[in-house]
């Protein structure tokens, strides 16, 4: 039979083996704890707080004022709210008119596509649309200025910017699009409307208008035009000259 001394050896042993078990375990339920933690912080933020994700993809050509492929995403919370997408981005001499001023560099994109979806929020999260702050508006020129200023290769002050074959897609919070599509558009000089010019479409549903130039109020998110028209819709064409619309192509008072 064993003697005493050897079983309290292994009872010993045994205790030293249960006890490192235990604190074995101590230690993986605290770390389990921390990462636990951890997610549930990070998830709270995010759902909780404002997100502002900028994706920029591009590919730098030898021109240093010129950029190819670009692509950029901004996210409002956990909404897409915007998305930009062009062939190419340069920076060349203002147009006004038929005439470019040298002194004046204006950000020009070709083949440009934007999504602009409205962003779905409480009435009392959305800021007011009378704020000038940057920061806080969410309609499309804002986004749009966001974006220009994103691209990190074009750091000096520029004085607008326009885009050539350029199309808008705006998505209402029914998920139905408007579609603007026109050969040339330019932010105004007072940062309130979107101008596009030459051979302009804007398509809703069954419902297509065709002119030469159209001014989007982007605050009023109305559509005007004082060129000759035709407005196309089921099949039955309708010419004029002049309009004033909503984006769901229905006339204004």
């Amino acid at each position: 039979m064993p003697s005493d001394n050897n079983m309290d050896r292994n009872n010993n042993l045994i205790s030293n083996h249960f006890s490192f078990f235990t604190f074995f375990k101590s230690i993986l339920f605290f770390v389990m704890i921390c990462v636990t933690g951890f997610i549930l912080i990070n998830t709270y933020h995010v759902v909780t707080h404002k997100q502002e994700n900028v994706i920029i993809s591009t590919e730098k050509r030898d021109n240093p004022n010129t950029l190819t492929g670009i692509h950029l995403t901004h996210h409002y919370k956990e909404q897409k709210v915007f998305s930009i997408r062009a062939k190419k981005a340069s920076i060349k001499n203002k147009r006004i008119g038929f005439f470019r001023i040298g002194g004046l560099k204006q950000l020009e994109l070709e083949n440009m596509v934007v999504d602009y979806f409205v962003p779905r929020e409480d009435a009392s999260d959305i800021p007011s649309k009378n704020n000038n702050s940057h920061n806080e508006s969410h309609d499309l020129i804002s986004y749009i200025s966001r974006a220009s200023h994103s691209m990190p290769v074009f750091k000096q002050q520029l004085a607008g910017f326009a885009a050539t074959h350029a199309i808008i897609r705006y998505h209402h919070p029914d998920d139905i699009l408007t579609i603007i599509n026109a050969h040339y558009m330019e932010i105004s000089n007072d940062q309130k409307a979107l101008q596009f010019k030459n051979h302009v479409a804007v398509h809703y549903q069954n419902e297509i208008i065709l002119c030469k130039n159209l001014v989007f109020d982007v605050r009023r998110c109305q559509l005007e035009s004082n060129d000759k028209f035709t407005h196309i819709k089921n099949g039955v064409i309708h010419k004029g000259k002049g309009f004033l619309m909503n984006l769901r192509l229905e006339a204004v008072p």
